[in-house]
């Protein structure tokens, strides 16, 4: 995922302004999706591609401000209830 719109990286992808919704569209219905999009007014923009392999990565203004592998966050996240109950 490349982010350049906001200044901080925190922000370009954690900022919660309004109601937004991240959108997974085969390459060839983008158009289609943000031509649907500019018809009623909302804005839409393209922000990354799904890609196959073993990590998750994301940009910021071309520097990488995440690099982590899948294995890695999946067991953050399968585990994080676990280890909030048993922390002293």
């Amino acid at each position: 995922m490349k982010l350049e719109a906001e200044s901080l990286a925190e922000a370009a992808a954690f900022n919660e302004r309004g109601a937004r919704a991240v959108v997974s569209v085969t390459p060839s219905k983008l158009a289609a999706v943000l031509d649907t999009a500019r018809q009623y007014k909302v804005a839409a923009r393209e922000i990354g591609q799904v890609t196959r392999g073993d990590a998750f990565r994301i940009q910021h203004k071309g520097r990488e401000v995440i690099n982590s592998s899948l294995e890695t966050l999946r067991g953050a996240w399968a585990h994080s209830l676990e280890r909030t109950l048993t922390a002293k």
